[in-house]
């Protein structure tokens, strides 16, 4: 390494700014970084100028174009990559807490994605309506969803250039948590009970309505009831299985000749009339919205459904444990699962108490969205990530695991290790595809000296390695209790930052091919030793005295792994496989002659 062109180069440049060098310190700095700390010269090159022009209040010079396949769309970012990607700030709003320095949505031609910019150590915060360029964020996961993480080894440019954006309108019994632009009427506004918030209510087209929240540190604009707007570019959340809309109204625009005939339901499928029913309320809960009264779960000699009473109905609140007979309630489905909805001209009456046949036990592979009782016990206890979350984790029976939820409800006790369970009346829950279970208001039921034989094995699949994807290989994770981020190659962490001190980890994420479904997979560390032969030290002493140092390591796996065929046992964890264990599968060439004999082909 030559300090001294180093050197040389940062003092040019900050000349080129108007900046007069101390030689002596940036010669220290580079010293520091590349010898103690082993970030490459280059990386340090640039962080030590990028320091000194931040110290003097000016920007990083604009770097040379890159290639437009080193950006990625934002439709395509996936958790736990590290991504250059060029998109409008469509919306920023005021930071939630001091640890944060501005949060809001960034947008592309294929997608939008939520982002945060953390205090400790933030570059330069995105203006609202400007393009920029990202290099070096981090795509994390917050709430089940996509998040971008905008840190100090993020590298922002300003473009000086608008791009046409065209979002798609959804309406709202479709929409999802997520990113979503509607077209909706304001049917109702709300007292706004928080500091931070500045407007609340509800909105509606001609599919249903849904709470939205407009929150302090964007646009003072308010919306105005019984008034159309084309809404870009809202953050759709969900919270109990209800969803809202947080909008920016600087991203609202009225409509002025446009009516709109609304729907008074929540989001969900088209809702059909019910006959007389008769119920047990097994559980019931306050909503925090306004148009909602109460919702809970109703148990009928049918089955149990989740219902809704809506504020119109003018019904008087429900006992839980009483039997009650309901005329004029309409059933829809929300989100997969069947729901009643008890609305304005619904009748409710107390009747005698009667018995109610025991509910059958569900098998985890066999649940679907709706109301279940299941018999599992503890698998996995994960950190929580909310003082309103007492649990959360996987719980397990003979068939398989799903991802649990415990709201910190009053009355509400953690699950132990080794002790089985019997659940009454959980809501199952569905979100792009997986399914978890909430236990809050569920009966739980421990068995004294019980034990089950929980499903780790997962499922067994066949297929062709197709793909490698970048993270791949030996990999760097972040020291820190709890965290084990996967770092990036300036060892950068994206909540804890710079880590020198991280610890090695070998894995291969990939697609495994059947022919009909393509999966993504993941092999940790003992089922890629096991599998190639090759341990993490052998990885760790390649990727320290190969010329191409990391690179070499995932080139290996891709040579002996690309395009093989493997038996995979994998545990599925949301839209990923696990591996469990792996072999390689050698073709019977009989079979293969035979099918190309059968299609008058040649054996070549």
């Amino acid at each position: 390494m030559d300090t001294h062109e180093i050197t040389t180069r940062i003092s040019q440049k900050l000349k080129a700014q108007e900046i007069n060098p101390d030689l002596e310190r940036i010669e220290a700095k580079i010293n520091r970084l590349v010898s103690e700390f082993g970030v490459p010269p280059s990386e340090a090159e640039r962080t030590i100028l990028q320091d000194i022009l931040k110290e003097h209040g000016k920007q990083m010079p604009k770097p040379q174009t890159s290639s437009p396949s080193d950006i990625t769309p934002i439709a395509d970012l996936a958790p736990g990559e590290w991504v250059t990607i060029e998109g409008k700030v469509v919306s920023v709003t005021d930071p939630p807490s001091p640890a944060v320095a501005q949060k809001g949505i960034i947008a592309d031609e294929s997608g939008a994605i939520g982002f945060v910019i953390f205090a400790k150590g933030a570059p330069a915060l995105l203006k609202a309506g400007e393009w920029c360029r990202l290099e070096s964020a981090v795509v994390d996961e917050f709430r089940g969803l996509a998040n971008l993480k905008i840190h100090s080894g993020t590298t922002v440019t300003p473009i000086n250039e608008d791009r046409p954006l065209t979002p798609v309108i959804t309406s709202i019994a479709d929409l999802s948590p997520g990113i979503a632009s509607l077209k909706g009427k304001v049917i109702q506004n709300w007292d706004v009970r928080h500091d931070r918030m500045q407007q609340t209510g509800l909105i509606g087209d001609e599919t249903g309505t849904v709470k939205f929240l407009v929150w302090k540190g964007g646009s003072d604009q308010q919306l105005a009831t019984d008034q159309v707007y084309s809404i870009r570019y809202a953050a759709v959340e969900e919270y109990n299985g209800r969803l809202s809309v947080t909008i920016d109204p600087a991203t609202c625009s009225p409509l002025e000749e446009d009516e709109l005939e609304v729907r008074s339901a929540a989001p969900g499928a088209m809702e059909e009339a019910l006959p007389r029913i008769e119920g047990k309320i097994i559980s019931v809960e306050s909503s925090v919205s306004d148009a909602i009264a109460a919702q809970g779960i109703i148990a009928t000699v049918d089955g149990a459904y989740s219902f809704t009473i809506w504020e119109n109905a003018g019904i008087l609140p429900l006992e839980q444990g009483m039997w009650y007979a309901i005329e004029g309630a309409r059933m829809g489905v929300f989100r997969g699962a069947s729901r009643i909805s008890i609305g304005e001209g619904a009748q409710i009456a107390p009747i005698e108490d009667r018995p109610l046949p025991p509910p059958p036990l569900t098998p985890i592979a066999d649940l679907s969205p709706g109301i279940a009782t299941i018999r599992v016990k503890l698998v996995q206890e994960w950190e929580s990530k909310s003082d309103r979350m007492l649990q959360s984790g996987l719980v397990g029976d003979e068939t398989g695991v799903i991802k649990f939820i415990l709201w910190n409800n009053e009355g509400a006790c953690k699950l132990q290790e080794n002790t089985v369970y019997n659940f009454f009346y959980v809501i199952v829950d569905e979100y792009n595809g997986r399914l978890s279970v909430n236990l809050t208001q569920a009966t739980a039921l421990p068995e004294e000296e019980s034990d089950i034989e929980v499903a780790r094995d997962g499922t067994t699949i066949v297929g062709a390695l197709v793909h490698i994807a970048s993270g791949s290989g030996i990999v760097k994770r972040c020291p820190e209790e709890g965290c084990n981020r996967v770092l990036s190659r300036q060892n950068f962490c994206p909540i804890h930052e710079f880590k020198p001190d991280f610890k090695y980890d070998l894995r291969i994420r990939g697609t495994l091919d059947d022919g009909h479904v393509a999966r993504n997979i993941l092999f940790p560390r003992d089922v890629v030793e096991s599998l190639f032969r090759m341990t993490l030290a052998e990885a760790q002493e390649i990727a320290e005295n190969q010329p191409l140092g990391a690179d070499e390591v995932i080139r290996q796996l891709t040579e002996r792994a690309l395009g093989r065929y493997l038996k995979v046992t994998a545990r599925q964890f949301e839209d990923l496989f696990i591996a469990n264990h792996a072999e390689w599968l050698t073709p019977d060439m009989s079979m293969h002659t035979a099918l190309l004999n059968r299609a008058g082909g040649d054996l070549a």
